[in-house]
Parts: structure tokens; sequence; C-alpha cells
């Protein structure tokens, strides 16, 4: 009998633009196999070590794949710390850049510099939570290595100001993320502005949604009211109906009752995390 043991690779990439990114590889040792790679991108104001992407990260390479989480070159984390500390990164940002970030990783596993000898290439999945998943959803549209694709809680468009709030933003030149800027520094950058008023059709998630053409696991939870599951609904209606499994969750909100582990131990989330698995089993693997 084989032992297996859960290991965790740290790595480091370079983008396009010669920025690190620095992520996490999950698997099981001792497998003959390779496995099939699941790439999660978290969401916005988060990171791979934020919140219950670790446990995702964790169970899903317990179930077999190699799972990777990582961190947005602009994201605002340094190296492996716990927090948003480059503010100017982080105001630097672009969804231009998150998606191209993302391009990235699959380079780095396609090439082999991720998990060589380990991951099968011809077998990538990504999965995206919030913003995240709308990355993940154009990605998916573009990128012919994508074989299939996961989105929890995603966003259905990336415009989400008002006018008020764009006049705001282009008069300071940023647009503060807390009304006490001492208390909460963070801030968004004219770039993303001009990033989605620049490249609409590029960055219009609905239009990607019906270009998928890989199966397509939509999970949103009817409770959330920070992405309101009509989101989810529109890139149901626009996604292709023959490839896509819509699947609302009860009583869920954005974070799947997983803000914390206290919150219901991780019960829900697992609970979301054991659906995808089935389905990635049924439709991928």
């Amino acid at each position: 009998m084989v032992e297996t043991l859960l290991v965790r690779e740290p790595f480091t990439l370079t983008n396009l633009s010669h920025e690190p990114l620095h992520g996490d590889l999950r698997f099981q040792n001792g497998a003959v196999r390779k496995k099939p790679v699941l790439i999660i991108c978290h969401s916005f104001m988060a990171f791979k070590d934020w919140g219950f992407f670790p446990h995702a990260g964790e169970q899903f390479a317990e179930k077999g794949f190699g799972a990777i989480t990582f961190n947005f070159s602009q994201n605002g984390v340094e190296d492996d710390e716990d927090r948003i500390t480059r503010f100017d990164r982080f105001e630097a940002n672009t969804i231009s850049r998150e998606i191209a970030d993302l391009g990235a990783v699959i380079d780095a596993v396609a090439d082999g510099k991720i998990g060589p000898g380990i991951l099968d290439a011809g077998k990538i999945v990504i999965l995206g939570h919030s913003r995240g998943g709308g990355v993940a959803i154009i990605r998916a549209a573009i990128d012919r290595r994508v074989g299939g694709l996961v989105t929890w809680s995603a966003v259905s468009t990336f415009d989400r100001w008002t006018q008020h709030q764009k006049l705001t933003w282009r008069k300071l030149g940023y647009l503060p993320l807390s009304r006490d800027t001492a208390a909460g520094p963070l801030r968004l950058g004219i770039n993303l502005l001009n990033d989605l008023e620049q490249h609409p059709r590029e960055l219009s998630i609905a239009d990607a949604a019906g270009r998928v053409g890989v199966p397509w696991l939509l999970l949103h939870g009817e409770a959330d009211v920070s992405v309101p599951i009509r989101e989810a609904e529109m890139l149901y209606m626009r996604a292709p109906k023959s490839t896509t499994e819509y699947e609302p969750i009860a009583k869920a909100g954005h974070l799947f009752k997983a803000s914390s582990r206290d919150e219901d131990q991780f019960r829900t989330l697992d609970s979301v995390i054991e659906w995808t698995v089935g389905w990635l089993h049924n439709h991928i693997i």
C-alpha cells in the first residue's frame, strides 16, 4: 500500500510585465498517475492565504487534484504575508492584469514549470470566486488550454460603481474604499477605471459567458447580498445550456458560511466542494 501525504509546494512565477506571482501547489504524493489541475482564483481584496482558500486548496488536493492557489500580482500582498501592505500595488491593479496573471499561471502549468511530472497539463480547470469568477469566465472563453470552468458566487459585471463615484474617481485620480482614508488606506487607481472604459468588449463577462466552450459549473448562494443571485441567473441565461450546470445553494451567502471556520465549521463550504468534485469527475476527469 502506497502511503499518501498532502504536500504544499510554494512557487514564484514572473508574469509578462516581469512582476512576481506567488502561489502554492497542493497535492497528494505517492500516486502513480498525473493529477488533473485546478487553478483557484481569489476574490477582490482577498489573497491565496485569506479565508477559506487554503482550506479549499487542501480539500481539492486530498480528493486527487493538483490544487493551485496564487496571488494576483497587484493584489497588494507581499510574498506570503497574511494581509495587504503594498497599497501602491493594490492601487495599480486592473482587471486586464488579473486575466493576464491567470494566463501566466496556465503557461507555467503547460510548460512544466509548476508540478513537473505531477500535473496533467491536458486537464486544466479554473475555479474563480466572486471577481475571480469573472476573471475565470473571460479566461475560459479565450484560452483553449482550459478544459473546464467552475464559478462560485461570480460577478456578472466588473463595472460596479455609480456615475457619482466615477466622477469622484476621475476628479481625485483614485477612489477611496473607506471614508476614513487614514484608517482604511486602500483605494482604486484610475487605471482600473480606464481599463474598464477602454476595453468594454474584452472585459464583458456577460459576452464571455456566451463564448465559454467547455463544461461549466455555476454555483451561487441564494442569500448572497454582496453579489445577488440575479447575477448568476444572468450568467446562466447567457451561457451555453448544453455544457453549463447552474445550481443555487439554499440559505448560503457570498462566502458559503465560511467567513471563518467558526461560522459553521466549513460544513456548507465542504458540501460545495463535494458538489464541485462530483461534477468534475462526471464532466472533466
